[in-house]
C-alpha cells in the first residue's frame, strides 16, 4: 500500500464495486479480496455493510464539494458548465457511474442512513446551483437546481443501463445551452 491507509483502500474498492454494480451487490468478501485482506479487516474498519456505505456517500459527498467549491463562479456558463463536467466525469461508460446515482437507484433497498445521506449530497449540488442562480439573478433558465440535478442524475442510469453516452450528452447539451426566457 503506498501512503494509503487500509480504511482508504477499502473505501476505495468498495466504492468502485458499487458505483459499477450496485451496492447490493457488494460484499466484504469481494471487497477483501479486491484489497488483499480477509474479510475480518474489512470489519475491523466497518464493522456493518451500513457503516461502509455510510462512510462511502460521506466521503463522496465531501470530495464533490470540495470540487464545488473550487468553481469559480464570476461567470454564469463557465461555472455552470464545470458543475456539469463533474456529472460527465462521474459517468465512466461500461464500469461507473456516480456513486450517489447508484445509490438513488436502489433507494429503496438500502438502509436508512445510507439513503438519508446520498439525499444529503443531492441537496449539496442542488443548493450549490440555487446560490449560483442567486448570484446570477439575470440569468434566466428554463431549469431549475433540482431539474438539473435530476436531469444528469437520471440522464447518467439512461447513459448507463442503455450503454449510449449519447443521452448523457444531450441532456447536458441542453442544460448547457437552454434558452433564455
Amino acid at each position: 500500500m503506498t501512503g494509503k491507509s487500509m480504511k482508504e483502500a477499502i473505501l476505495d474498492a468498495a466504492e468502485k464495486r458499487v458505483r459499477h454494480a450496485g451496492y447490493s451487490n457488494m460484499s466484504f468478501r469481494d471487497v477483501a479480496k479486491d484489497v488483499g485482506i480477509k474479510s475480518a479487516s474489512v470489519h475491523y474498519h466497518f464493522p456493518t455493510k451500513s457503516d461502509l456505505g455510510t462512510a462511502l456517500v460521506e466521503r463522496y459527498k465531501d470530495h464533490f464539494s470540495q470540487k464545488l467549491l473550487q468553481i469559480d463562479t464570476t461567470n454564469f456558463s463557465d461555472a455552470l458548465a464545470k458543475f456539469v463536467q463533474l456529472y460527465d466525469a462521474a459517468l465512466v461508460m461500461d464500469q461507473s457511474i456516480c456513486l450517489c446515482a447508484a445509490l438513488g437507484a436502489e433507494s429503496m433497498g438500502i438502509e436508512k442512513q445510507i439513503r438519508a445521506e446520498t439525499g444529503v449530497f443531492f441537496q449539496v449540488n442542488i443548493e450549490w446551483l440555487q446560490n449560483l442562480f442567486r448570484l446570477h439573478p439575470t440569468k434566466a433558465t428554463g431549469l431549475d437546481a433540482t431539474d438539473i440535478v435530476a436531469s444528469l442524475e437520471g440522464a447518467m442510469l439512461l447513459a448507463s443501463t442503455t450503454g449510449d453516452r449519447t443521452y448523457f450528452k444531450k441532456v447536458s447539451d441542453r442544460i448547457l445551452h437552454r434558452p433564455k426566457i
